[in-house]
């Protein structure tokens, strides 16, 4: 195998794409096979067809081979011989050829001369040939593998449907029973019953990292596993709480609420939208509605971490959301794509007193979907 795609496995590994052992002996058989060895392009698209299972692994795996100095080549192809005239026969009169036209020595069009003007000069022209050096590839914390194997481990199966699977033990424990073969037992198949909320945080301080979330967001939805996915967004907070309980905090200078939590009601009057434009406005109340007891709800927000911003406000119409949320569906869990060490005097930090809240990180992700799957966090001040 050629020295330099050692080097291209070598980078994918540490981009998190698991180049194995059996990958490099499909690529050893493949170039055995005579394949990819018409051009250095060639060999690109062969690797990412053995290794890429996504358009995102192979833009990777197209970016790891721009960044090695590989050698470029293209075989020549053989020109094609001329077709044989055909030899008229004896039978057929001789066609008689027309005479070509005289040829008119026409005089080459002048080159178009641009106009004296006044500004910036032109920009030079372009070669035509794209630099390969450059990697335009967005790479991101995760890649998609990455994401798509934490949230398979949102799984709650249970067995409903046609009976099509055997199960051994029963079947056994009647034989052994009756002392007579019987016919074999039949029990339903095991599926995955959970369902996901989604509310993703948009514009405002969320703005840098939209990229990275909609990335998330879309390997969630390949993750497939699950009973039901729905996703909305908002905008700082889905509604507002009843704002005369700040009056009634005892410390206007502490940023707690945790003495009015057992007055604040559960957010039900609020408004969510079904794209991330935020243009199409779907009740609040219309989606706590749909939600069941199988249901997990993850949110998606900085929770005012990324300009460090304490907004009493803001706090209590979150933790009202949380009320709701938690009084439909099963557990609650909050992804911040801020650094945990950048919630400090924000609304973040009072946020996480409350609701479990974890980085949008991959340790963070494996926490919340524990959160999801039932598994308890310990919070200062519970809703």
């Amino acid at each position: 195998m050629p020295p330099f795609v050692l080097a291209i496995v070598d980078q994918l590994r540490r981009r998190g794409l698991p180049i194995g052992v059996d990958d490099c002996d499909a690529l050893r058989r493949a170039l055995a096979a005579g394949f990819g060895w018409t051009s250095g392009a060639a060999l690109t698209e062969l690797c990412v067809m053995l290794w890429a299972k996504t358009e995102a692994e192979a833009d990777m795996v197209r970016a790891a081979f721009a960044r090695v100095d590989a050698p470029q080549w293209t075989l020549a192809v053989p020109a094609q011989p001329a077709p044989a005239p055909v030899e008229a026969t004896g039978d057929a009169p001789p066609m008689e050829q027309a005479p070509a036209p005289p040829a008119v020595d026409a005089a080459p069009a002048p080159p178009p001369v641009a106009a004296p003007g006044r500004g910036l000069p032109a920009a030079p022209p372009g070669t035509g040939r794209a630099d390969t050096t450059l990697v335009m590839t967005p790479q991101y914390p995760l890649t998609e593998r990455e994401i798509v194997q934490v949230w398979r481990g949102l799984r709650r199966p249970t067995r409903h449907g046609p009976p099509v699977e055997l199960d051994v033990d029963e079947t056994l424990r009647r034989s052994a029973r009756l002392g007579l073969p019987v016919p074999p037992v039949l029990v339903p198949a095991r599926r995955n019953t959970t369902r996901l909320l989604l509310l993703v945080d948009r514009q405002g301080s969320m703005a840098p990292f939209h990229r990275y979330v909609e990335h998330v967001e879309q390997a969630v939805r390949r993750a497939g596993r699950l009973s039901a996915l729905t996703v909305v967004y908002f905008h700082n907070t889905a509604g507002a709480a009843d704002p005369g309980l700040l009056h009634a905090v005892p410390d206007p200078f502490d940023p707690a609420i945790d003495a009015v939590l057992p007055a604040l009601a559960p957010l039900r009057d609020g408004t969510l939208y079904r794209d991330p434009a935020l243009t199409s406005p779907v009740p609040l109340r219309e989606v706590l509605d749909a939600v069941t007891a199988t249901t997990g709800a993850a949110v998606i927000s900085d929770a005012g971490a990324a300009r460090g911003t304490l907004s009493p406000a803001r706090l209590l119409d979150t933790a009202a959301l949380g009320k709701a949320l938690r009084a439909a569906a099963g557990a609650v869990a909050w992804l911040n794509p801020v650094p945990a060490a950048g919630w400090r005097r924000s609304t973040a930090e009072q946020v996480a007193r409350h609701l479990p809240m974890f980085p949008l990180t991959r340790a963070g992700m494996y926490q919340a979907v524990d959160v999801l799957r039932g598994r308890p966090f310990p919070v200062a001040r519970p809703l």
